[in-house]
């Protein structure tokens, strides 16, 4: 088992042709007699063929010519006259609408119910009055129609 853990550690510089000529001749002797050291060795060796078979893939080339624009146009637009009130002032733009619309509802709505009649007496003190209270009396009421 010792002489396993140790030929496992050289089997890599073993493959590699790495190893010195003891260290090849102790991994040579062992992978005679050990079956698992063997298996091991092929399982490495198939490893070691998938990744020199395996294709590098390029980068287009005038990828890092692009790239180095892109961060370039970037930085001048970080650093230029942009600035957070640049950025206020185009929110206040997309925003005025919005209480403007809501001022000109509010207007609307005054001269609306400002022509309206007042009714004398509310719902709520209409029925604390102990008279009778009918639908339409009632509807009349919430609507300000009778006084």
């Amino acid at each position: 088992m010792i002489k396993c853990a140790k030929v496992k550690r050289l089997l890599s510089r073993y493959l590699d042709k790495e190893a010195d000529k003891a260290d090849t001749e102790l991994v040579e002797s062992h992978l005679d007699n050990c079956l698992l050291c063997k298996q091991e060795l092929s399982a490495l060796s198939q490893v070691k063929g998938i990744i020199i078979r395996k294709q590098r893939k390029s980068l287009p080339q005038d990828y890092l010519v692009c790239r180095l624009r892109e961060e370039i146009a970037g930085e001048k637009h970080t650093q230029g006259s942009f600035s957070w009130l640049t950025g206020m002032g185009n929110l206040a733009h997309r925003l005025i609408p919005v209480p403007v619309a809501a001022i000109a509802l509010s207007i609307a709505f005054l001269l609306i119910t400002s022509n309206q009649p007042v009714s004398k007496y509310s719902l709520e003190e209409h029925l604390l009055s102990g008279t009778q209270t009918t639908t339409e009396t009632a509807l009349a009421l919430i609507l300000g129609e009778q006084s």
